[in-house]
């Protein structure tokens, strides 16, 4: 009797500490580090890791099903009926939190250092087209306009979707709904055009990786969201230890650090449990050993300038769709393929002149040299050549004395040095560098040159930006009078026209926006596409151009990969044969039919075979002999 009754104390002071966390990946990884330095100090855990939303986990701890989760002060209160004013600091609400949470035996832990509001978001060219920055704004036009939310904003009576409306005099055309744990898929929506706004927390990275503009709460809807712990107060009790980890975690986790590591869960699809304890182990906080790089990861480099809610967000979602279990991140790189080249990425989505460097020729071709090691593996879309004169005594290139254009590998980069190739222009080339579009646009106007040459899809923000100050598109038209479309046949002739520009200028003042855009401008085209490492044997060494001897450090794209990636994003154009392709990519040619005279080997083989059939047969009809 008192060996069972010590084994009965035993198992209870080794009854497991409960984790629970909601389901969005700030939620998750906080819970995760407090499983993981629990599990470090000796405590077992069993995680209830993505039960829902505020009201379900609540409810669950109440119950004591589970033991503590994180929680945001704005939603503590709102889970009460409170609302706490928009500028009231974040110990005051953990004050008014402990007061009003005591009764039911539960606590709440000092902020965590990160905050996560909720808010409304809209693609930056879409708030800008009409001229939304705040909620007061959105108000006025959102009888046009379509927003998205999830099940549980939906239904809270305090801060949710009902008094958002009605504190603001909003009126939507349509609301689209998504469950809970489906929350992430509001921004692809908003991505693909199926919604105009869509429901956000400040601390999810798509925020910034899509150049999301979250519109201000001019009216102070949303109180603070400070992240903090909200446990049950007896579990200290059981595990004493709790206490000092809950204190190391105060003010450790900035906003900085919970965006990067939501970025790695929520954009790459890593596991959060890994991600944690990888951090800690980075840290010292936990003993361990890290894991090397993963190189398999599709990661997506883009030039600096690109639109990621244009043809870079929607290669990097179709990439997602096609490759859920993978990695797939977006980068930005003054020189894509230099990424690819250092192994960083294994895909770039670069126009076809960053293949080539105009500045060594193949004697073979009389073409520009290729840089080695790069191969396409995917059509994208087109890439347009914007010349804008920033000198306005300039109206044709052949009078620049300089030219401004991307960084030095960029698309932009490689163009210009074609263009004055190809055009004998005696120009000097000024690259310069912005790691926004915008941040470029300042910079190609700051630069002091003649002329500005950018390489970029219809509707670059960076070409839009200097339409919209009044710059003017200098021609590109006597391209073809020479034999350029032979020595540089990625660059064809194309026509930019204004209404080009209408849909991403609709809904602003009037057309003075675009006054130096008003008729159709000659220029240059070409291809858009996904590039990745050749493989190793099939690089072609030259003895001449840059990266001639690079050998890819990332890992080459199987033909399986390469399939997936063209049924995702492939388009019926081909992909100019000047460029070099994967081999998944080649015609495939029918089988040859076979030969009507078999080899004598297989005649030899198909006598045998009638023969034995023959002898078999003759055994089983003749007649067995009597015995004597």
């Amino acid at each position: 009797m008192v060996l069972a009754f010590l084994l009965v104390g035993c198992g209870i002071n080794r009854e497991p500490l409960q984790i629970g966390g909601k389901q969005s990946p700030e939620d998750r990884i906080v819970a995760e580090l407090i499983a993981e330095l629990a599990e470090a100090e000796g405590i077992p855990v069993q995680r209830r890791i993505g039960l829902g939303g505020s009201r379900i986990t609540m409810e669950a701890l109440k119950r004591g099903e589970i033991d503590l989760y994180p929680e945001y002060t704005g939603s503590g209160l709102a889970l009460l009926g409170l609302a706490q004013p928009p500028d009231a600091d974040s110990g005051s609400a953990i004050g008014l939190l402990r007061n009003r949470y005591s009764p039911l035996g539960l606590s709440w832990s000092e902020p965590l250092g990160f905050e996560s509001r909720p808010g409304l978001v809209m693609l930056r060219e879409r708030a800008r087209a009409l001229g939304i920055r705040s909620y007061s704004d959105l108000a006025k036009h959102s009888n046009r306009l379509t927003l998205g939310v999830d099940s549980e904003f939906r239904e809270r009576p305090v801060d949710g979707l009902g008094p958002l409306i009605r504190r603001n005099g909003m009126d939507f055309n349509g609301i689209l709904e998504v469950p809970t744990g489906e929350r992430s898929e509001l921004s692809e929506k908003l991505m693909d055009g199926e919604i105009d706004i869509a429901q956000i927390h400040s601390a999810d990275p798509r925020i910034e990786i899509f150049d999301l503009h979250m519109l201000e709460d001019d009216h102070e809807f949303f109180p603070r969201h400070d992240a903090a712990i909200v446990y049950r107060e007896d579990v200290l009790q059981r595990y004493p230890a709790l206490e000092n980890i809950l204190a190391k975690l105060e003010g450790a986790i900035g906003d900085a650090q919970i965006k990067a590591l939501s970025r790695r869960v929520s954009l790459r699809g890593e596991d959060p449990r890994e991600v944690v304890r990888g951090e800690l182990i980075r840290l010292g906080l936990i003993d361990g050993e890290l894991g090397a790089k993963d190189r398999q990861a599709l990661s997506l480099a883009v030039s600096l300038s690109a639109n990621a809610d244009g043809e870079a967000g929607t290669v990097l979602r179709q990439l997602r769709r096609s490759f859920p279990t993978s990695n797939v991140n977006l980068v930005r790189s003054p020189d894509p393929l230099g990424a690819v080249a250092d192994g960083s990425v294994r895909l770039a989505l670069v126009s076809a002149p960053a293949f080539f460097s105009p500045g060594s020729v193949d004697p073979a071709t009389g073409q520009p040299s290729l840089r080695q090691g790069f191969e396409t593996v995917a059509l994208v879309g087109t890439s347009f050549l914007h010349a804008f004169a920033l000198n306005p005594d300039i109206d044709t290139l052949t009078g620049a004395a300089s030219i401004a254009t991307g960084p030095v590998g960029s698309s932009g980069f490689r163009a210009a040095e074609s263009l004055i190739n190809g055009l004998e222009l005696s120009a000097e080339l000024k690259p310069v560098s912005g790691d926004t579009p915008g941040a470029l646009a300042d910079a190609l106007l700051e630069s002091g040159a003649d002329v500005a040459i950018l390489m970029q899809p219809i509707g670059n923000s960076s070409a839009l930006a200097l339409l919209q100050r009044g710059l003017s598109l200098i021609e590109v038209d006597n391209w073809v009078q020479s034999n350029n479309r032979i020595v540089f046949p990625y660059l064809q002739p194309a026509r930019i026209k204004p209404s080009d520009y209408a849909r991403f200028v609709a809904g602003q003042r009037d057309d003075a926006e675009l006054a130096g855009f008003i008729r159709p401008v000659e220029t240059l085209a070409t291809q858009l596409v996904l590039a990745g490492p050749a493989n190793v044997d099939e690089v072609r060494l030259a003895s001449q151009g840059p990266a001639a001897s690079f050998v890819p450090r990332a890992l080459p794209l199987t033909d399986q990969v390469v399939e997936r990636i063209n049924s995702a994003t492939g388009k019926p154009e081909a992909i100019y044969p000047v460029l070099p392709q994967a081999r998944a990519l080649a015609p495939r040619l029918p089988k040859p039919p076979e030969a009507l005279n078999p080899s004598p080997a297989a005649s030899f083989l198909s006598v045998f075979a009638i023969a034995l059939l023959v002898w078999i047969a003759f055994l089983v009809i003749m007649k067995p002999r009597k015995a004597n």
